[in-house]
């Protein structure tokens, strides 16, 4: 990657400052441009200064997702129309607050949060060293979670929260079936199921996988390539399961865990996810981020009671972003952190 100094006005004409001959401020970031799809590159531009209702927050880690790609390439709902200047990309992130703009009253300079930055324009996201959020979408931190396992939290620990808890409704005497649950979304729901009584059978991808699911408190981890789940299904549930939340696409998997399902039961998958066959006798439901991130303080109570663990597979600098890329496009365990300079 290059080194630029842009001085894009899809960047620069949203950054306010105090002195109008004053040079402002900049800081390093990792921008998105449509004149260079596929490609990551390095920018030196001003730090923005929070408007209403805003918060400022210097970064110390960022989590990379798949929708991280999506958008940097135009694919992401939203980002097609995206003006020709580049952009500062980076859904979620973790660090310290540096400033508040009018009107903020629940945070203050020095709290210790997590934010999400949901795309839009302008854009200042998690992928620099500085990222501007709106204040409802800023929470502080669980003491017992390290912050850069919390830059992790806002994506998957809302989507996670939001299935186990407003979607699926699980409690004490359910059995969930949770496919993909070594990865982001399903290690967080696994714990937040078990956390309300549910038992789980975790269906995950690896030797690896498989230890995961089980030193987080899984009833019973299989893995969904090797092991007959049908098998596995009888022993676990023996009335047939009454929940299930798929985290990962697989046509095969996906077709026996819903023929499994009791009468009357739950099936849930996020968006991304291949939606599964449905029945008429249950109730199927999709659901997407902004549903997530009304869930993201719930999972921060959750986290804050415990036991939890946020599981951070690959954790590297911000300027080795692409090998973040190709990190998760292989085998890989919960999330991919990016560490901000």
């Amino acid at each position: 990657m290059t080194l630029e100094t842009l001085a894009s006005p899809s960047i620069q004409a949203s950054c306010a400052w105090s002195h109008a001959d004053a040079e402002p401020e900049t800081m390093q970031a990792v921008a998105c441009a449509p004149v260079a799809p596929g490609a990551w590159i390095d920018v030196e531009t001003p730090i923005p200064l929070p408007g209403p209702d805003q918060v400022l927050i210097r970064v110390l880690s960022a989590g990379f997702g798949h929708w991280d790609i999506l958008e940097r390439d135009g694919r992401l709902p939203g980002t097609a129309s995206r003006t020709p200047g580049p952009w500062i990309g980076g859904a979620e992130g973790a660090g310290t607050v540096v400033e508040v703009g009018a009107g903020v009253q629940r945070l203050r300079e020095g709290d210790r949060v997590c934010g999400l930055a949901l795309p839009g324009a302008p854009r200042h996201g998690f992928h620099a060293q500085f990222a501007l959020v709106d204040a409802d979408r800023v929470w502080r931190i669980p003491a017992r979670l390290p912050l850069p396992h919390a830059a992790a939290l806002p994506v998957d620990g809302g989507l996670a929260m939001h299935a186990v808890a407003q979607v699926l409704g699980l409690g004490a005497g359910d059995t969930l079936v949770l496919l993909g649950a070594s990865g982001g979304i399903g290690h967080m729901a696994l714990q937040f199921a078990r956390q309300r009584g549910a038992r789980v059978l975790a269906v995950v991808s690896g030797a690896d996988g498989i230890a995961l699911a089980e030193r987080l408190g899984a009833d019973m981890a299989i893995d969904g390539r090797r092991h007959d789940l049908t098998a596995a299904l009888r022993i676990f549930a023996p009335e047939r399961p009454t929940a299930a939340l798929l985290t990962a696409s697989d046509a095969v998997l996906a077709q026996r865990v819903v023929d499994a399902l009791q009468p009357g039961g739950r099936i849930a998958w996020p968006h991304g996810v291949t939606p599964p066959p449905v029945r008429a006798d249950i109730a199927a439901t999709g659901f997407g981020a902004h549903a997530g991130a009304t869930s993201v303080q719930a999972a921060c109570r959750a986290i804050e009671r415990g036991p939890f663990h946020l599981h951070v597979g690959t954790r590297l600098p911000l300027s080795r972003i692409a090998d973040a890329e190709r990190a998760l496009t292989a085998h890989h365990l919960g999330r991919v952190v990016l560490d901000i300079p």
